[in-house]
């Protein structure tokens, strides 16, 4: 069983910063594909309305995305994307450990964790 995990992290945009989210995203995709070796998928999306920003990502397995977390929530990117989006929603799909869910819960992110019941991947 793979321990990888899936994420996606939906946020609302504020009206009228959805050029200054798309040029944090380009900014913060470069800096994670350049220092998280255990992160296997980092892609931003923005709905056609430029309402909301949904971010795509797969880590090699719980210890890789926690280290992403803990970059995210102490780095540079966190207050600046907060001051241009308002709520949102956190979703974690595989395995996650309970280290990963207690740091998580302990650094203040709400998450929904989904158990897989099946599928495939080609």
């Amino acid at each position: 069983m793979s321990e990888q995990l899936q994420l996606v992290y939906e946020l609302n945009i504020i009206p009228g910063k959805a050029e200054e989210v798309r040029e944090l995203a380009r900014d913060m995709v470069a800096f994670n594909d350049e220092g998280e070796p255990g992160t296997l998928r980092y892609n931003v999306y923005v709905n056609d309305d430029e309402t909301r920003v949904t971010f795509l990502e797969a880590f090699l397995d719980s210890e890789a995305c926690r280290v992403h977390g803990e970059r995210f929530a102490g780095g540079q990117f966190v207050g600046k994307v907060l001051e241009r989006t308002d709520g949102g929603r956190l979703c974690v799909f595989g395995p996650a450990s309970k280290n990963f869910k207690d740091w998580a819960a302990e650094a203040g992110f709400e998450v929904e964790y989904f158990g897989l019941v099946g599928g495939f991947h080609h």
